[in-house]
């Protein structure tokens, strides 16, 4: 044990100890599986455009319904999406675009909620749009 500093490591020790590696591998397993479920519903719909590759449990993507003006539009959804609370969302750059960024990282995250990110996307680009 670390006596100099604080032991870092001994939340995690412990939760590998008390869970088990085989939890802990089923649920990145699950967020990963999310993540394409996430994924495939923005590939599925014509307003939402994804922008890399799902590797991961990020999935990046962007509301192309608007013709010009969709990085500032993006960043519009982004600040009222995640003060209206139902979802939290983050950005990133991609190829010099700003996109909505979605990472799946909670344990008790559900297909219905990574769902809600879809249509929280939609309904405030509608609302923005109006």
């Amino acid at each position: 044990m670390e006596l100099s500093r604080p032991f870092r490591a001994l939340k995690l020790w412990l939760s590998l100890r008390y869970h088990g590696l085989r939890a802990f591998q089923e649920s990145i397993r699950e967020d990963l599986r999310l993540a394409q479920v996430l994924a495939n519903s923005i590939d599925a719909e014509p307003e939402l455009e994804r922008l890399a590759p799902v590797a991961l449990s990020a999935v990046c993507f962007r509301y192309v319904g608007a013709a010009s003006g969709r990085d500032a539009l993006n960043r519009s959804i982004l600040d009222r999406v995640v003060r209206r609370g139902r979802v939290y969302i983050s950005n990133a750059s991609i190829d010099g675009a700003f996109a909505l960024r979605a990472c799946i990282v909670n344990h008790r995250s559900t297909e219905e909620d990574v769902l809600l990110v879809v249509s929280e996307v939609l309904a405030v680009a509608n609302e923005l749009l109006a």
